[in-house]
């Protein structure tokens, strides 16, 4: 049991990591990059909707709401800063240096001390 939760552990921080990196490199790609954009909105999407088939109705019921309430929350947070080309140099600092802040504190809980 120890294992698995170990495990659960492991793969909510990689998917955590992966998609705050997907949403770092899609704030610093240029314009001209929207079809890859739009791949990359694809594959998440189809990712999303594969772990979802595998959740029984009332976890699917959970997981609609759940995601529904963060959907909103970026919008009424995107529309409040305004998030628009001129603020998205600043969104994507903050997204690397929140990646960097999280990589450093799973470092130092993975090897209980902190890196130089």
């Amino acid at each position: 049991m120890r294992q698995m939760m170990h495990s659960m552990i492991r793969f909510s921080g990689a998917v955590t990591m992966f998609g705050m990196e997907q949403v770092q490199n899609a704030m610093v790609a240029p314009a001209n990059t929207q079809a890859a954009l739009a791949r990359l909105c694809h594959t998440l999407d189809s990712m999303s909707e594969t772990l979802a088939s595998k959740l029984d109705d009332s976890k699917k019921s959970v997981l609609d709401s759940v995601s529904k309430a963060q959907i909103d929350i970026l919008d009424d947070a995107s529309n409040a800063a305004h998030l628009d080309s001129v603020n998205l140099d600043a969104a994507a600092d903050f997204m690397k240096k929140t990646s960097e802040s999280l990589a450093g504190m799973m470092s130092v809980s993975a090897n209980g001390k902190a890196h130089a």
